[in-house]
């Protein structure tokens, strides 16, 4: 008791002090979000369950405990709210607030409210790291081809993840950053069964490599169109942040809608089916192919140059290549100035990496805007 009645003689005077009462709202100021963004919410004590009857939400020891507050070793704002009311017999409780965040002392028979609080943080404290970099070079010289199954060098793409449906690959996607996953909004179907839902990182052998990545929320463009396969973009947000490391980057995305060229050479990852119509032949390593940039895919799809992209096939002329049934939300990789760059999103095909017909991409450029909207709200626990 003694080291608590220090502590708030400390606080006391460089901190805002609320007594019997319980705080709704506290401090409205704005978090610059040129240099700073909130944390999200934190709720570390109940003062229902606590011996004392206190409530210390202490971003020294927030830090300590969730990765989301270890860039806070400066706070620039605080913002709380009372989760729940206190019920108390008295209230003889005190409650302190600074950039530290909330301090309440009470007992058992006048608790405190049940607080949660948020920091507004600097966004670039720590250095993070770049995007589209790769620690093992790819093939990127050879005939490639994922149908009919060419490996890809392992880890040689480590923004790739195989979007696992109880534990059965299901589609592709690029990691982004740490906490999304760009995929096609036809990946997307899994909102009522989650628990279920994963996302595998770092993986070059699906079945045993990497590491299986809980999801939280499924974000499917607002304007998906299914039937006509338009706006065929969607965003994984995943419930726990993503470690960095040589087998595990985020991929740069292409925000000039002029990009790629026409006739770029282009890839494509993933784990899909390696023969057509083969429901079967889901390939269990990283495969890989080589296509083209195209001008027009309208003489055999409803294509919109403005939102998609379309390829075309490169390898030897008596053998099909290309993305297949598993490869849907997998990215347009795009190397450009020493980085790797998710130009799009593998959206539809007729049939797999058929040579007569092109594959046709959902255009990263286009939906730029949407993407950081959605990767910059605050998450909420």
């Amino acid at each position: 008791m003694v080291s608590y009645l220090v502590l708030f003689a400390f606080l006391l005077f460089s901190s805002k002090s609320f007594a019997q009462q319980e705080l709704s709202s506290a401090n409205d100021d704005e978090c610059d979000p040129k240099t700073a963004s909130w944390t999200s919410w934190f709720n570390t004590q109940n003062p229902r369950t606590t011996t004392n009857g206190n409530d210390i939400e202490d971003i020294s020891v927030i830090r300590k405990i969730d990765p989301d507050a270890v860039r806070c070793d400066t706070v620039l704002n605080v913002e709380y709210s009372v989760v729940g009311k206190s019920h108390n017999e008295t209230s003889l409780y005190q409650t302190l607030v600074n950039n530290n965040g909330v301090f309440c002392m009470g007992s058992t028979t006048s608790r405190c409210p049940d607080y949660r609080v948020r920091f507004c943080c600097p966004s670039q404290q720590e250095p993070q790291p770049q995007c589209g970099e790769t620690f093992r070079q790819p093939h990127t010289n050879s005939p490639l081809r994922i149908v009919n199954g060419f490996e890809a060098v392992p880890h040689s793409f480590p923004w790739a993840v195989s979007l696992q449906y109880k534990n059965v690959h299901d589609c592709g996607g690029v990691i982004i950053d740490q906490w999304h996953i760009l995929t096609a909004a036809h990946c997307l179907d899994y909102s009522n069964d989650l628990g279920n839902y994963f996302a595998r990182v770092g993986a070059h052998n699906r079945l045993s490599s990497g590491q299986l990545m809980p999801i939280a929320e499924l974000v499917i463009h607002p304007t998906y169109n299914e039937p006509r396969s338009t706006d065929d973009i969607g965003i994984i947000r995943l419930a726990s942040p993503i470690t960095f490391s040589q087998d595990v980057q985020p991929i740069c995305l292409v925000d000039n809608a002029a990009e790629p060229p026409l006739d770029s050479t282009v890839y494509v990852v993933g784990w899909g089916n390696t023969a057509h119509q083969m429901w079967n032949s889901s390939s269990p390593v990283l495969l890989q192919a080589r296509l083209r940039v195209i001008s027009d895919c309208s003489m055999y799809f409803a294509y919109e140059a403005i939102s998609q992209v379309c390829t075309a096939h490169t390898g030897p002329a008596d053998r099909d290549h290309g993305s297949c049934q598993g490869d849907s939300g997998g990215g347009l990789l795009y190397f450009k100035n020493g980085r790797w760059y998710a130009a799009g999103v593998v959206s539809y095909a007729i049939g797999c990496g058929q040579q007569a017909f092109p594959t046709v991409f959902t255009k990263t450029a286009s939906y730029i805007e949407w993407i950081r909207e959605i990767i910059n709200r605050p998450r909420v626990n």
